[in-house]
């Protein structure tokens, strides 16, 4: 375990930043004794092309991952893939040069990009006299008094001949102590990806700087795009194995499962279904001052280690306007970016600024998932304001409520957010409990105006059924459920149902469903026809008439009197049994007693003497036996019943 792991002190990663051939390099070897430097191409030019790597210990535990990001202007893609992962800055002036154009576009990324901790080196002070280097310290500090970095120490070096590198480390401990992790710590494990090869005897080998949480030996990852799955083989944090890398350090992770090919520079490597790419995304934005004014702009948009080009426009505002901050919406071509909400991002355009380079803004991301709205909505910039508010449960709400009829689940919540387990529990268990949102059985949370717009249609459709069909006991609850939008979940419409019911303004049993003042009511011609087959049940006994004989005799059509009929069953005064035979229930009874008291003193009754017992033809013989058994009184053993509990 390293020193800093043992301290407890946060991993922070310290970056370079600065114009090209101002030393950058030359310095980090100087501090750390590593040359990170280490193309061919790179030592022949004497620049940094790619990202570099180097541990730097300062002292009482007290270490620091070091990235080393090119100065050339047309190296910046690089200078921000390492940006995005850095803590504080190691801002690097030549001091025979000064302030230069990449200078300024770095400072600006780091600003962006919300780097605020910084330590500026005063390079070469070798080579130039007093006045050069103290005209060159007062340029540097008036540059920086309008930027993000203000007030930043500025230390007078030479890598050359050590002069000013152990101050300049005693400085970088204070800095290092002062700044907060800017890096991530909640999530799951992501890894973006700036550099991949082969390990002979290894396989894949993928390096970055971890943020979220931690990544262990043998856990099961997932690099997006793409979506190929793989588990961690080996793990190195500045040259050291381990078996677990906290999240803010640089590390290399060996990768089985997974090809060269299928892990890119620009891919992030995480744990599967964590979170979901996506092609639009909504931002906060701050357009720089030396950005043009327009209507929308096509970009090339950084984030990470990734590259996409995109199409970006301002939300709740006509123009992005130079030197103003406000929120807009990016989408993004080609395949789905692998970001999250809080990723910090940068915009380049194709052509040159006023300041040499051509970035022209950046910010965080907010929302990954936007709904389809147009962008002048206010209501969309109302609820970009709470997402990027910091309150979890208002945010939360802000998603649910948008979410509809349908919902939102709880599992989709935390891919869109990153929320941890007890921060999102603590969110929601506010939402609840102040009847902000409520939660389906199967974890569907629903805005509660939404889940009132639910129960209102219930309640009409229920009230509209009764005034339809005012003789039925209730609305089966499988058509209620179906008189309500395809897109809300059975879940959803059973949550909604359960309110009601709490509230006593329906009941809901069995596979029915009521208003609570509800009881089937007759009309006058109803009440004679049901008294009329109340009568003649009576008197047929145990031989009632045909359905249709029955209605014919009525003169009803026959769903009326299979109504009628159910209805009269409803009220105890009609047994049903098979083959659509209603009987007198007091001769239903009678004979019930009959049955039992005859299998107590015999113990069986066969067939032929059931018949007998009952009296009647086998029309109506067979299904009064069967009822007996489906009322569970009795079963058939052979060709006999016998008592159930007998």
């Amino acid at each position: 375990m390293d020193p800093a792991e043992q301290s407890g002190a946060p991993r922070l990663i310290l970056g370079t930043a600065g114009h090209i051939d101002h030393g950058k390099t030359a310095l980090i070897r100087a501090l750390t004794g590593v040359d990170t430097d280490r193309l061919p191409e790179e030592r022949e030019r004497g620049i940094t092309i790619e990202l570099g790597f180097a541990p730097l210990d300062l002292g009482a535990g007290l270490r620091l991952g070091v990235v080393d990001v090119p100065g050339h202007e047309g190296l910046v893609r690089t200078m921000v893939a390492g940006a995005s992962g850095i803590d504080l800055v190691l801002l690097v002036v030549a001091a025979d040069e000064g302030i230069m154009p990449q200078t300024r576009e770095h400072v600006a990324i780091c600003g962006l990009l919300g780097v605020e901790h910084a330590v500026v080196a005063l390079t070469k002070l070798d080579i130039v006299d007093a006045d050069l280097a103290d005209l060159a310290e007062a340029e540097v500090r008036d540059y920086l008094a309008g930027t993000a970095l203000t007030g930043a120490d500025v230390l007078r070096v030479s890598s050359h001949s050590g002069q000013g590198i152990d101050a300049l480390r005693e400085v970088l401990a204070g800095a290092a102590r002062a700044a907060r992790t800017r890096t991530s710590r909640r999530g799951p494990p992501r890894l973006a990806v700036d550099r991949c090869f082969a390990a002979k005897g290894f396989g894949s080998v993928a390096t970055g700087t971890l943020v979220g949480s931690e990544l262990s030996l043998g856990d099961a990852v997932i690099v997006l795009p793409g979506g190929t799955r793989g588990r961690v083989r080996g793990l190195q944090s500045h040259g050291e194995s381990t078996e677990c890398v906290a999240p803010g350090a640089r590390c290399a992770v060996n990768v089985q499962g997974v090809e060269l090919a299928e892990l890119p520079r620009g891919s992030v490597l995480t744990q599967p279904e964590s979170f979901d790419p996506t092609t639009m995304l909504d931002v906060k934005l701050e357009w720089l001052d030396v950005a043009p004014e327009v209507e929308r702009a096509a970009v090339e948009l950084l984030v990470g280690t990734a590259e996409r080009r995109a199409r970006l426009a301002p939300i709740g505002m006509p123009l992005l306007v130079p030197g103003r901050a406000g929120f807009a919406r990016l989408h993004v071509d080609g395949e789905p970016l692998p970001c999250v909400p809080g990723d910090r991002f940068i915009v380049r355009g194709f052509a040159r600024t006023a300041m040499g380079g051509a970035t022209l803004g950046g910010g965080v991301v907010i929302d990954t998932a936007p709904p389809r709205r147009r962008r002048s909505d206010p209501d969309l910039l109302r609820d970009l304001e709470v997402l990027g508010g910091g309150d979890a449960s208002a945010a939360l709400a802000v998603r649910i409520r948008r979410a509809g009829l349908a919902g939102i689940p709880e599992e989709t919540l935390r891919r869109q957010t990153l929320l941890g387990e007890s921060e999102m529990a603590s969110a929601l268990e506010k939402l609840a409990a102040d009847a902000v949102a409520a939660r389906s059985g199967a974890g569907i949370w629903l805005a509660c105006e939404t889940l009132s717009a639910i129960e209102a249609r219930v309640e009409a459709s229920l009230d509209a059924f009764h005034a339809a069909e005012p003789l039925q006991p209730g609305m089966p609850a499988a058509a209620l459920r179906g008189s309500l939008p395809e897109n809300v979940p059975v879940d959803v419409a059973e949550l909604a149902l359960a309110r009601l019911a709490g509230r006593g303004a329906i009941v809901h049993g069995g596979d029915r469903v009521r208003r609570q003042e509800h009881r089937p009511q007759l009309s006058p011609e109803q009440e004679a026809l049901t008294a009329r087959i109340v009568s003649e049940a009576r008197e047929a006994g145990l031989e009632p008439p045909a359905l249709r004989e029955w209605g014919e005799r009525l003169d009803v059509d026959l769903e009326t009197l299979r109504d009628l009929l159910a209805h009269l069953e409803r009220e105890g005064a009609l047994v049903r049994a098979a083959g659509e035979l209603w009987f007198d229930r007091r001769a239903v009874d009678s004979l019930r007693e009959r049955v039992i008291a005859h299998l107590r003193e015999n113990r069986r009754l066969e067939t032929p003497d059931y018949k007998a017992l009952i009296g009647t033809s086998r029309r109506t013989a067979v299904p009064l036996m069967e009822l007996f058994d489906e009322e569970h009184v009795t079963f058939r053993k052979g060709d006999a019943r016998v008592l159930r509990d007998g």
